[in-house]
């Protein structure tokens, strides 16, 4: 008795197993996703989260360098002439990146006003920068890629400033 079956004029033939080539490949695929798998949970591999802790220890030892540059403003005149600059030149960002959507007196257009007390996602060097730098939900695009850091300093320094 034959193992081929015809069907519709076409020949079928029942396979007892696949082949060879296709279990060879498979077992080496799983080998190696067990091997790369314990690679990532054993080898130290670090997550997002921790990232992200990483840069916000970062911000909060940048922040606190600003505050003790603003601390000591009033003894040393070059501090105060730096802040000043800095202020500067974030104004001039301000005016070239964030008028469209927050208004020249920045109490805002589309996006919300930006001389209030408080921000929706804080009013800390380390939030403003987060929010010009990342973007935020709901219509605050990302500047990382527009301005470099010192300017996002700049323009943070000009967004403290404003009352």
């Amino acid at each position: 008795m034959s193992e081929q079956h015809d069907y519709d004029g076409i020949r079928y033939r029942d396979e007892k197993s696949s082949p060879r080539i296709f279990r060879v490949l498979f077992t080496v695929l799983v080998i190696w996703a067990a091997l790369f798998t314990g690679y990532y949970l054993l080898s130290g591999w670090s997550s997002q989260s921790e990232t992200d802790a990483a840069r916000k220890v970062l911000a909060e030892k940048k922040q606190a360098a600003h505050k003790a540059v603003e601390a000591t403003a009033g003894v040393h005149q070059g501090s105060g002439d730096k802040i000043e600059a800095y202020i500067a030149a974030g104004k001039l960002q301000y005016a070239k990146h964030c008028v469209a959507c927050h208004g020249e007196n920045a109490k805002g257009i589309v996006g919300p006003d930006l001389t209030a007390s408080t921000y929706k996602y804080g009013k800390t060097r380390q939030d403003i920068t987060k929010t010009i730098s990342e973007g935020r939900p709901g219509g605050m695009p990302s500047f990382s890629s527009q301005i470099d850091p010192e300017q996002i300093e700049g323009l943070v320094e000009y967004l403290l400033s404003l009352k």
